[in-house]
C-alpha cells in the first residue's frame, strides 16, 4: 500500500492522498446505482484516460470491512483517481442508507476543499421501456446555474420536468444546493436490474462534451458482454441495496404537479 501523504477526515470519512491530486477541475463520482451506469462509467473513465490512484476513501465505522487488492497492492473500497482536470471518484460497493447523509456531505467537502469546481454525477433512470431504445435517453439537473451552463454541450439532452431521484446522487445533488457546490447529475435511461455498459457509454459521451476531454467509448461497447458478467454480483448487491433506499419512489409521480 502506498504510503500516505496527506489525510483528512470529513464527516466520519477519511481521504488518505497517496499523490499529489493536483487541481482537477471536475470530479466526476460513480457510485453503484441503477444499471451501474456510474461505475461502469467511472471506471472506464480511468481505463481509458490513464487516472492514477491518488486518493483512498474508507470509514471503520460508516463502510464494511472490505479492501481491495490489485497487483498484489491493497486499497480501500472507495477511491480517487485523478490527472490533470478530471478526478474520478470509484467505489467498489453499493452504499446502504445510513451511510448516504455522511458520505454526501463528505464528498462535497472534499470537492470545496480542494478547489474543485465542478462535482459531475453520472447514474441511470430505470426506464422499463428501454430494451426498445437504440440509444438512451439522456437528462440532466443542476445545482445551480452554473452547473446548468456545463450542461450547454449537451444538445440532445434534456431536463426531466417531473420524477424523483432518490439514492447517492439525490443526496449529493441536495448537500451541493446547501453548501453552494456546482453539482450537474446525468442520468441515462437504463435497465432496472441489469448492468447496463451502453447507457454508461453514453454517460462517458457526456462527460467527454461537458470537460472537454476526449474519451473514445469504442473498447466499453465493444467489451459489454464481458462488463455484464463482470459486475452481475456487484449488480445483485446493488439490487438489495437500492430496495432498502426505497428506490422504486423513482417510478411514481410526485404529489405536487404542475
Amino acid at each position: 500500500m502506498p504510503h500516505p501523504v496527506f489525510e483528512e477526515e470529513f464527516h466520519g470519512f477519511t481521504f488518505t492522498e497517496v499523490s499529489d491530486l493536483g487541481r482537477p477541475r471536475y470530479l466526476v463520482v460513480g457510485v453503484p446505482d441503477v444499471g451501474l451506469v456510474g461505475s461502469i462509467a467511472a471506471s472506464h473513465l480511468v481505463r481509458a484516460l490513464g487516472l492514477e490512484y491518488r486518493v483512498g476513501v474508507d470509514s471503520y465505522t460508516a463502510l464494511p470491512p472490505v479492501l481491495v487488492i490489485d497487483k498484489g497492492n491493497v486499497m480501500p473500497p472507495i477511491r480517487v483517481y485523478s490527472k490533470g482536470d478530471i478526478a474520478v471518484l470509484l467505489s467498489e460497493i453499493p452504499l446502504i442508507p445510513p451511510v448516504l447523509p455522511s458520505f454526501s456531505a463528505a464528498i462535497v467537502e472534499y470537492a470545496r476543499s480542494r478547489g474543485i469546481e465542478y462535482i459531475i454525477s453520472a447514474t441511470g433512470i430505470g426506464n422499463p421501456q428501454r430494451i426498445q431504445e437504440e440509444k438512451p435517453a439522456l437528462y440532466w439537473l443542476a445545482s445551480d446555474r452554473e452547473a446548468a451552463l456545463l450542461a450547454g454541450s449537451l444538445r440532445d439532452a434534456k431536463i426531466p420536468q417531473q420524477g424523483i431521484l432518490v439514492g447517492a446522487y439525490a443526496m449529493i445533488l441536495k448537500e451541493a444546493v446547501r453548501k453552494r457546490v456546482h453539482n450537474l447529475v446525468i442520468l441515462v435511461d437504463a435497465y432496472i436490474d441489469l448492468p447496463d455498459p451502453e447507457a454508461a457509454a453514453r454517460a462517458v459521451e457526456a462527460i467527454s462534451s461537458i470537460t472537454g476531454v476526449k474519451v473514445n467509448v469504442e473498447e466499453l461497447l465493444k467489451e459489454a458482454e464481458l462488463i455484464r458478467l463482470r459486475t452481475k454480483e456487484l449488480m445483485k448487491e446493488t439490487k438489495s441495496a437500492l430496495a432498502r433506499l426505497g428506490k422504486g419512489l423513482e417510478y411514481r409521480a410526485p404529489v405536487l404537479y404542475t
